[in-house]
């Protein structure tokens, strides 16, 4: 018996309208994207204790920096000495930069960074749908532009404004 993966399959014929439920992604399609990603694990050391190690890490995976502590002392208490050398590993290797969020220029170009780093499928899953909105936009002008009505406009167009 084929397993799922195989006999799934998708139903990818959404209207892509201006009132669909695509339709922010018709509305952005063929605009250029954000640049080089700015979501990039650093030490946060304006809130950090020691090193603005474990509040980089909160900065980066959007989590609450007194778990990342906490969850970092008890991992100490458990795996004594490792994770003190991790800990001045990243203190070493980490550059120092602001928060997270005071580096996008829109919250849209934060969610999408955020998402690219933690989960790029999710990151190719949106990317599809903008090219399958691309695409549905293009059959759909493609359909206008070669129907009879739009040459028959075209033509009283013309004549209009005296070019026979």
């Amino acid at each position: 018996m084929p397993d799922d993966k195989s006999t799934h399959h998708h139903h990818h014929h959404h209207h892509y309208g201006d009132n669909g439920p695509h339709a922010e992604y018709a509305r952005r399609a063929g605009q250029p994207g954000p640049g080089p990603n700015p979501h990039r694990l650093r030490r946060n050391v304006r809130s950090g204790k020691v090193a603005g190690v474990c509040a980089g890490l909160a900065d980066y995976f959007g989590w609450r920096v007194k778990w990342v502590r906490l969850a970092w002392i008890g991992a100490t208490l458990f795996f004594f000495p490792m994770p003190i050398f991790v800990y001045l590993g990243f203190a070493i290797c980490l550059r120092a930069g602001d928060p997270v969020t005071g580096r996008y220029a829109s919250p849209e170009e934060e969610r999408f960074w955020r998402t690219y780093s933690v989960k790029p499928k999710a990151t190719l899953s949106e990317l599809k749908h903008r090219f399958r909105a691309i695409d549905a936009r293009i059959a759909e002008m493609e359909k206008v532009v070669t129907s009879s009505e739009y040459r028959l406009r075209r033509e009283f167009r013309n004549l209009e404004e005296g070019r026979a």
